[in-house]
């Protein structure tokens, strides 16, 4: 019998995405104290995020710190937040687990590819998986929930469906093509998670739910 295909989601999965929302406003924040002279971006963008404001948190934190800006300078901000080298940690049940693991290790995410890469790069994990799928190098649509990356992934493993395994946060977007698939899904819901852990839909639900990766073992010998 082949080992299980184990195949991860970034995100909220391994680390904590507010890490690096707050690594990109602290970063913004050395930008604009040192080119504008402006103070307090980054707790102005905290406050926003943590208030569950998402797509424009920049225009709320300057109107908040009563800097009003056009929207090509929004633009650069965004930019310069996605480009920025992220300042995240492993969460310390993902580290432990990565370090022991010797399964077949793949990764699947959405998200700018440079960002993206630029947070497997500064999380050190790009030597840990055999195969890593960034779906924003795509274009549009390719994302999740569409099955390309889970079909890529199982074109490199060569394994079929039914020994794959996902590993993911966001029941919106994550388990739907990989249960089409034949695939077995497992959602966690850390602590300080970003998105719902509600699934829509029982078709959006994963076969398994846990907390941490330390339930993980637990869960796969079901």
């Amino acid at each position: 019998m082949s080992a299980p295909v184990l195949v991860f989601d970034l995100d909220d999965t391994l680390y904590l995405e507010r890490d690096f929302a707050r690594s990109g406003f602290a970063a913004l924040d050395d930008y604009l104290n040192s080119s504008r002279g402006l103070a307090g971006f980054a707790e102005a963008c905290s406050r926003k995020f943590d208030a569950g404001i998402r797509g424009n948190i920049f225009n709320a934190a300057l109107e908040e710190l009563g800097c009003a800006e056009e929207d090509t300078f929004i633009h650069e901000l965004v930019n310069l937040y996605r480009s920025h080298e992220p300042r995240i940690s492993l969460a310390d049940d993902a580290r432990i687990f990565l370090d022991n693991n010797r399964q077949p290790l793949a990764l699947i995410t959405d998200g700018p590819a440079a960002t993206q890469n630029a947070k497997i790069d500064g999380l050190g994990i790009r030597s840990t998986f055999g195969h890593i799928v960034t779906t924003g190098a795509w274009p549009k649509g390719f994302g999740k929930p569409h099955p390309r990356s889970f079909k890529q992934v199982m074109a490199w493993s060569g394994q079929k469906a039914g020994d794959h395994i996902y590993i993911a946060d966001n029941p919106a977007k994550d388990f739907l093509a990989p249960r089409d698939l034949g695939w077995r899904t497992v959602q966690i819901n850390r602590e300080g998670r970003v998105h719902d852990p509600v699934p829509p839909s029982l078709a959006h639900c994963a076969d398994n739910e846990i907390e941490t990766l330390d339930q993980l073992a637990g869960v796969l010998a079901l």
